[in-house]
């Protein structure tokens, strides 16, 4: 999935966020209940480093929450 976030001058590290979901959206599209509960572990464990020009963080966070709702859901 391509990530369509605004760039901030104080957002999230585009690399880690892109990394943080990517693997999210593997574990969704691999139909493994195990790999979506070590998915979503991993991802309430983060938390994103703040760079110069990075993804806006409401945007991130609320794509954050979206993600973990799903991997919950299954």
């Amino acid at each position: 999935m391509t990530n369509s976030f605004l760039i901030a001058l104080r957002g999230y590290d585009i690399g880690q966020v892109d990394d943080a979901l990517a693997m999210a959206d593997q574990a969704l599209a691999s139909g493994s209940e195990s790999a979506r509960a070590e998915a979503g572990r991993t991802l309430r464990s983060l938390s994103f480093r703040t760079r110069l020009r990075g993804y806006a963080r409401h945007q991130v966070d609320r794509a954050v929450r979206d993600r973990l709702a799903a991997l919950d859901r299954g």
